[in-house]
């Protein structure tokens, strides 16, 4: 159906349709056309097993793009642009460098180039063994097995020198793999394109799937505890997360796959890991290539991709307060010639809580096909089913400055009524390679989620502290929301003399459509013993649930339309100099209609359109190949509600926000270990405020808030066998201006230290071979739980969460082979070691304290066949 959007943009649906269309044509009438390019595939890595993955006609060619750099590190980038895990002796490798490989070869021919100079060459043992070895040594014959099964007679000289091709494979494994579980060379996030994070000018940090598996993460929220200066400050009731990025509030800014994911239109409730590969956060303003954002970072989840070769996992997750989690990870090609592909993760979880009558249940479904078309297409469908029931749970409460002295066990309201949540997505991901040089991509993804929230929640205290009387509001909303987003961008990769250009060019459209219809009973009559639903919080039996009639409040709908256009240059000036250059103009336009209810017997529509451009800048230099030295100059934009008035009726300008960053990043042990020093400067403009000068019932953009700090992070591998991941943040973020908040005071949830960290060590030989322990902590200093006000009157009264420190640690058993191709991975996870009581953010009301979960133990056991 379509909408008006107050006069001024339409969005037809026919267009969109057509765009796809015709780029399918295109893409099909090419389909005939020579040379090959495959996605990169990131298969799942059995522990001290390393899989290739060449596909049926080794002859194909793959665009590869590695820089000069210790070989080691690259050959690691080799493994993941072709498609293959490679694991070598690190000893082999020590000290050498390479001059890198670029453009089209066949796998064997860029390894070739890639050991060019090095000394070394390789060889076919047998179907399943490579070995690396000294430039000159006189090769073996490949066994009877590689005889009986490779597609061409065995050749004995197939070890590579002067150009000769060795023998096809269908499957290499090579064994004494080398782990780098905890690091990455690459992230697009930040362009948008495939960049080595050594050379971009912005602090990039990514949790990678080592890291959830080793920390047995299976929310989403707690992988954001391993990278510096984010934190959670709002569970939403339980329900999803507001998550704090250099000290701003930071929803808007969380994106999969480069769509984006917010909690109002893509994601009603916790999001889940299972499908997960890694999680990039970029720092900084990002609306230069993703649109409307507040200027602390982005968050981008990347998932799992389909696989060319067959891998199943199966896994039962069990816990403290009756966790209860079976979980699948399968994948593996559906014809012959693997063009067809599939990546199917699914999960069931039952579970209680440490906190007082609250259960819950969560079913979670997620698959993906592959289709490479021809040698220059590729197409990916991804798929999402989330089914969520629990209840709306607001935590503690304030009391004087700190928090109420309960258990934080108590559940104050009523755990029976439940929050019901179910939401699909859908993304459709086209890929053409137009000649050497560009390749286009169309994607298109679509989400939709219907919610029924049903709570009986803390409202206000009734009388004095002391008497604990805590009065209980009731609410019923139901909501439905969707989402539509199309992308369609050109990526570049060539050079104008000696300068190399990795450029994207995108348009961006999407519609945002939600509607909801909120009623309740504001908490009853209060002034009248009986007639209002209360519990006491200091004894949770002196209490009164009523059912009462509700009225209702607000009938509404919103409609976004966006439109983006951006571009992006990462340009190499030389082999040690590198810039990076961004912008994006933004369209968004929206239309908020208010339909009669209870209290408003007329209905109203407020639209409103913002456009604005956001540019960015950055410069790289590395003045020895492990350090680089960068800054860089970014700019947010965020814009004003359409039901956003001052007193006279205008509507408000965009938030826009400004940032200075600087910082060093340094690699060390071959770049197996990788740490980055940030410095950052960020100011936000145009803040909304409620209006004191006018009973607060309109706003005024007057609001300032300023975020200075320094950040550290660190991870990788140490030894082998030893991996680490630690952050530490000093984040001071204030109002510098506002007619209603205290000048000066610290933002709510902000704390000025934070940091975490953690590691883990598996033992590499004699009979204690794969046990391994991990240890860890988080912590967060002490933050204002609220705004303070410039007039006290004209707020609640501030308070404080205290700062504290969380100790976690777990015990692993990892064995190899424990059947005909099976691995066997067990271990148990201990969070909260110590017991320690802990708030993990308030929601800037004194009624919503939310509660950190005590001492618990998940035990898992997983079977991995491949």
């Amino acid at each position: 159906m379509e909408t008006r959007i107050g006069g001024r943009m339409q969005f037809s649906w026919h267009i969109i349709i057509a765009s796809v269309s015709a780029f399918l044509f295109q893409s099909a009438a090419n389909l005939a056309e020579a040379g090959n390019n495959r996605l990169t595939t990131y298969e799942p890595r059995p522990f001290l097993l390393a899989q290739a993955s060449p596909s049926g006609e080794p002859t194909e060619t793959t665009e590869f793009n590695i820089s000069p750099q210790p070989l080691g590190s690259a050959i690691t980038t080799f493994a993941d642009q072709a498609n293959y895990r490679l694991l070598v002796p690190s000893e082999m490798t020590e000290g050498k460098t390479t001059n890198g490989v670029s453009g089209r070869h066949t796998p064997e021919e860029a390894l070739t180039l890639l050991l060019t100079g090095t000394g070394l060459s390789y060889r076919l043992t047998d179907s399943r063994t490579m070995t690396l070895e000294p430039a000159g040594v006189t090769p073996l014959p490949p066994s009877p097995v590689a005889q009986a099964t490779s597609p061409e007679p065995p050749n004995p000289n197939t070890q590579v020198q002067s150009g000769a091709k060795p023998v096809k494979v269908p499957e290499v494994v090579i064994k004494e793999v080398e782990d780098r579980g905890y690091s990455v060379d690459e992230s697009s996030t930040a362009t948008r394109i495939p960049a080595p994070i050594h050379d971009t000018p912005r602090s990039v940090e990514v949790v990678t799937r080592q890291v959830l598996d080793d920390q047995k993460v299976i929310r989403f929220s707690e992988a954001l505890r391993n990278v510096s200066g984010v934190s959670q400050s709002s569970t939403q009731g339980g329900q999803g997360g507001t998550f704090m990025i250099r000290g701003f509030a930071s929803e808007l800014n969380v994106f999969k796959n480069g769509f984006r994911d917010d909690s109002t239109f893509s994601s009603r409730t916790q999001r889940d890991i299972i499908n997960i590969e890694s999680v990039e956060v970029v720092k900084g303003p990002p609306s230069y290539l993703y649109g409307r954002s507040d200027p602390g970072g982005v968050i981008n989840q990347v998932t799992k991709a389909p696989l060319k070769n067959r891998y199943y996992s199966a896994e039962m997750i069990v816990g403290s307060y009756g966790l209860y989690r079976p979980q699948i990870d399968i994948g593996g090609p559906l014809n012959e010639s693997k063009t067809l592909t599939y990546r199917f993760n699914g999960m069931y979880e039952s579970a209680e809580s440490y906190r007082d009558g609250v259960k819950s249940q969560r079913i979670f479904l997620a698959p993906t096909f592959g289709w490479e078309m021809s040698s220059r297409t590729t197409l990916r469908f991804e798929g999402e089913y989330l089914f969520d029931r629990s209840p709306i749970d607001r935590g503690l409460i304030a009391f004087g400055n700190g928090v109420a002295p309960i258990p934080i066990s108590r559940f104050l309201g009523d755990p029976n009524r439940k929050m019901e949540v179910q939401q699909g997505k859908a993304t459709i991901t086209l890929w053409h390679e137009i000649n050497d040089m560009f390749r286009w991509r169309t994607a298109f993804r679509a989400a939709a989620a219907r919610s029924r929230y049903s709570s009986l929640e803390s409202n206000f205290l009734v009388g004095a502290e002391s008497d604990g009387i805590l009065n209980l509001a009731r609410y019923e909303i139901p909501t439905t929301v969707q989402s539509h987003y199309l992308q369609n961008e050109l990526h570049g990769n060539f050079f104008t003399g000696s300068i190399k250009h990795k450029t994207i060019i995108g348009i961006e459209l999407g519609r945002e459509n939600s509607s909801a219809t909120a009623s309740g009973d504001f908490g009853g009559d209060t002034t009248t013993p009986g007639a209002f639903s209360y519990i006491n919080i200091f004894n949770p039996n002196d209490r009164l649930f009523l059912n009462p009639t509700l009225t209702k409040f607000s009938d509404a709908s919103q409609q976004n339309n966006i439109l983006g256009a951006y571009v992006g240059d990462q340009v190499d000036l030389l082999d040690n100099l590198h810039m990076h250059f961004g912008g994006r103009f933004d369209l968004f336009d929206q239309t908020i209609t208010n339909r009669p209810d209870g209290l408003t017997p007329t209905g109203s529509e407020n639209t409103k359109t913002d456009t604005a451009f956001s540019p960015s800048v950055g410069i790289a230099y590395q003045p020895w190949k492990p350090i680089t030295l960068y800054a860089n100059y970014t700019e947010s934009f965020a814009p004003q509600s359409a039901g956003s008035r001052s007193i006279s009726g205008n509507l408000f300008d965009p938030e826009r926000g400004k940032s200075y960053e600087g910082g060093v990043k340094y690699e060390a042990f071959g770049g197996k270990l990788r740490s980055t020093v940030a410095v950052f400067d960020i100011k936000k403009k145009n803040v909304l405020t409620a209006d004191p000068l006018n009973g607060f019932f309109f706003s005024v953009a007057t609001g300032e808030q300023r975020s200075k700090g320094v950040e550290f992070d660190i991870s990788g591998q140490i030894l082998p066998g030893w991996d680490i991941i630690a952050n530490y943040a000093y984040i001071d973020t204030r109002v510098t201006k506002d007619l209603l908040f205290a000048e000066g005071s610290r933002a709510p949830n902000s704390a000025l230290h934070q940091g975490s960290l953690w590691t883990t060590y598996f033992f590499q030989e004699g009979v204690v071979k794969g046990f391994g322990a991990g240890i860890g902590m988080y912590a967060q200093g002490k933050r204002n739980g609220i705004f303070q006000c410039q007039d006290p009157a004209n707020c609640q009264a501030p308070f404080e969460l205290a700062g504290y420190v969380r100790m976690d640690a777990a015990l692993y058993y990892r064995k190899q082979e424990v059947f005909n191709k099976t691995n066997l991975l067990a271990a148990i996870n201990f969070t909260n070691l110590l017991d320690h009581r802990y708030f993990s953010g308030a929601q800037n009301f004194r009624e919503i304290v939310y509660t950190g979960a005590p001492f618990t133990a998940v035990g898992s056991l997983r079977f991995e066949f491949y």
